[in-house]
């Protein structure tokens, strides 16, 4: 096994002796670098606030104080062993994934830290294909944060010009930024009743950003491509509209691409909608139509 395979095979806490006795030497060496038990507990909180920790959303009630701190620290085999599996766990996978206190536990190969359920999916593609190398990084895609209406051609009647309005939201949790993507409409070419939701990761490409996700009731996997964005990510301002192509995979094919259009919107006013033939505005036509060719 790979020094790589083993760092992700023991990043979250499994219970082992190994692991509790890494913390502990983990705690011992940061005693002995003047940080107090204190410090780490306002650390692992700074953190938790943030959504770094993983796995720490099936502790979200559990406080870990400065005197749980010491106890653990000062503690021996025996006890150590006797410990509550959660605070425990919450500690080990503080540690491996803080970058502010490191240890020998700390983890630095990783680069993904986050409590979302999507976050090894991120890790595992930037990690093994080469995502985030380029000009854009994961810190400048948190300028997509936020909500937007995004325009595209109606899957539900291909063959008519028909255009539906999604509201897609994008949401930073600890050092990378996940999407969710809402279609609800009614197709009144042929009266389809669409109900959906997909969810994903946001990854940086050279000057590009990638989204893949999946549906989250039905069986079909996303792709978008963005290559225009305004402003730029990497300008500190808010992206205020992007556009690029857009394909899913469902059932047996074929899987066309189509171009699409987003702008941002205030959360409260964001909707879903279908748009008969003729009823979409041109100059969102026109954003489609440009993005399409560009596909």
């Amino acid at each position: 096994m790979s020094k790589t395979e083993q760092n992700a095979e023991s990043q979250i806490y499994n219970g082992d002796v190994r692991q509790r006795r890494a913390l502990w030497n983990a705690l011992q060496e940061l005693h002995a670098d003047g940080v107090s038990d204190q410090t780490i507990v306002d650390t692992l909180e700074s953190y938790r606030e943030e959504g770094r920790v993983p796995n720490l959303a099936r502790h979200k009630a559990l406080l870990v104080s400065r005197a749980t701190v010491h106890r653990v620290r000062t503690t021996d085999d025996e006890t150590l062993n006797g410990f509550r599996r959660a605070t425990l766990e919450v500690l080990y996978n503080f540690l491996r994934n803080c970058s502010d206190l490191p240890t020998s536990l700390y983890n630095d190969a990783v680069r993904i830290h986050s409590i979302h359920r999507l976050a090894p999916v991120s890790e595992a593609i930037q990690r093994h294909l080469g995502v985030g190398n380029g000009p854009l990084n994961n810190e400048f895609l948190t300028n997509l944060v936020g909500t937007f209406h995004l325009y595209r051609k109606a899957w539900t009647s291909i063959d008519e010009p028909t255009y539906i309005r999604c509201v897609m939201r994008f949401d930073v949790v600890g050092d990378a930024v996940f999407y969710t993507e809402e279609q609800r409409f009614t197709d009144a070419i042929n009266g389809l009743e669409i109900d959906e939701v997909d969810h994903g990761v946001v990854l940086p490409f050279g000057m590009n950003v990638v989204l893949l996700g999946a549906g989250a009731k039905k069986h079909v996997m996303k792709f978008f491509s963005i290559d225009e964005m305004n402003p730029y990510p990497d300008s500190g301002f808010p992206v205020q509209q992007f556009s690029g192509n857009f394909i899913a995979v469902y059932s047996k094919g074929p899987h066309p691409g189509f171009g699409a259009f987003a702008r941002r919107v205030d959360p409260e006013e964001a909707s879903c909608a279908f748009y008969p033939p003729g009823e979409l505005q041109d100059d969102l036509m026109s954003s489609i139509a440009r993005a399409s060719r560009r596909a």
